[in-house]
């Protein structure tokens, strides 16, 4: 019991500090203005459907800033990696089927060949063979301008993508300079990330087929304080250019396999026939930021419809309850959720050894709907690196741990 009430403490904590910095209403709308402005300029001022929402676009980190979102400049590569084998030569093994078959014919029949009809039936083959190679190097010669003309498009389309990218930087640029004040309530220490979501699909003509490999993805960041430096004139607009970092890897780091591991032990715990709270409505997709860390994001839901006037609830094998009932419970499982989730992250994020020590585990959880029922919508859990390796070598214990993980709230629904 006493280590609930300093769980619940501690959420408490979170809740007042985050109130007092951030006005959180605000904060979502400038990000909502924010994105916009930023979809506007990255598409030429077209409509910008990218198949998300803003709040799916933009998030606010405490104690990192900003993350806005632009969609990849899709486009498809391909590189002959290494060079294929020359095409089999069917024409050879079709001509001696049709002779092995004329062979079995004639023995069958048990004919006698005079040299004359011998002469004609060889003459025959020399024909076929003749004909059949000619037809296999036509296909050669098709196989090899399709070649051609595939690599001639996909370099043109490489070439369009390099030009969005060149003219993407610049108008993320102008965004940050010129607009990046909407989100006025961030500190300076903060920063504001503009990256590209999603990956580019590129093709190997190899050994092994094809495969699909992860490709760059463009990330632009600057300081706060830089900003507000060249919006009040402290700096120009060149010098203010020269501090932010534009980032292009030729390749995206894979998620190390001890992330790996915790997302799919996490995708384990919070599956429907295993968790007793709430469960799982995603995959678990994350971000991975350098220099902040890694964000796992999980979609948790409570109940299932049943008919126009119930519901069901797989985790609590309830069925058939009234909106009322379904409400009440879903309510009172709140609390258990949310001490569970933090000792499952402490307990499985310890083993986590990739981070840097000042890099983060980000969990950003969206809560089942569960109208007036004075639970969060929201709920971000944050913690170190450096935490979860001190509490897995027993430099700090739990509670000492969970001093350190920070939690944020949002709006109670």
């Amino acid at each position: 019991m006493k280590r609930y009430s300093l769980i619940v403490a501690l959420f408490l904590m979170g809740m007042i500090s985050f109130a007092q910095d951030i006005d959180k209403a605000k904060m979502n709308k400038d990000l909502k203005v924010a994105q916009t402005v930023l979809n506007s300029l990255v598409n030429d001022n077209r409509s910008a459907n990218w198949g998300n929402n803003n709040e799916e676009q933009a998030q606010y980190i405490e104690d990192y800033g900003v993350i806005l979102t632009m969609p990849r400049n899709r486009a498809f590569g391909f590189t002959i990696a290494p060079e294929m084998p020359p095409m089999p030569d069917f024409s050879n093994a079709i001509a001696r089927s049709f002779e092995v078959i004329e062979d079995i014919r004639i023995d069958i029949e048990d004919e006698e060949l005079d040299e004359e009809t011998r002469a004609e039936i060889e003459a025959e083959r020399a024909e076929r063979r003749a004909e059949l190679a000619e037809r296999q190097a036509e296909l050669e010669r098709r196989a090899e301008i399709a070649m051609e003309r595939a690599q001639v498009k996909i370099m043109q389309m490489d070439s369009m993508r390099n030009e969005k990218i060149a003219e993407n930087k610049e108008q993320v640029i102008e965004f940050l300079l010129d607009y990046g004040q909407l989100i006025s309530q961030l500190k300076d220490s903060d920063k504001i990330l503009v990256m590209e979501k999603g990956q580019d699909m590129r093709f190997y003509r190899n050994a092994q087929g094809v495969e699909a490999v992860k490709s760059n993805r463009l990330s632009i960041e600057a300081k706060v304080s830089d900003l507000r430096a060249f919006q009040k004139g402290k700096i120009d607009r060149e010098e203010a250019k020269s501090r932010i970092a534009i980032n292009q890897k030729a390749e995206v780091k894979p998620l190390a396999k001890d992330l790996t591991l915790l997302q799919t032990i996490m995708r384990r715990l919070y599956a429907k026939d295993l968790s007793d709270t709430y469960y799982l409505n995603s995959r678990m997709p994350y971000d991975q930021i350098e220099g902040l860390g890694v964000i796992f994001y999980m979609d948790m839901v409570s109940s299932i419809r049943s008919g126009s006037d119930f519901w069901n609830v797989p985790t609590q094998d309830r069925e058939d309850l009234t909106q009322e009932e379904r409400d009440e419970l879903i309510k009172s499982l709140y609390p258990r959720f949310e001490e569970e989730l933090i000792d499952n992250i402490l307990e499985y994020g310890k083993n986590v050894n990739s981070l840097a020590d000042d890099e983060q585990l980000i969990f950003k959880v969206g809560i089942t709907k569960c109208t007036d029922c004075g639970i969060p919508e929201t709920l971000e859990l944050q913690v170190k690196g450096k935490t979860l390796k001190d509490l897995k070598s027993g430099k700090i214990n739990q509670n000492q741990a969970l001093n350190d993980l920070k939690v944020v709230k949002g709006a109670l629904q």
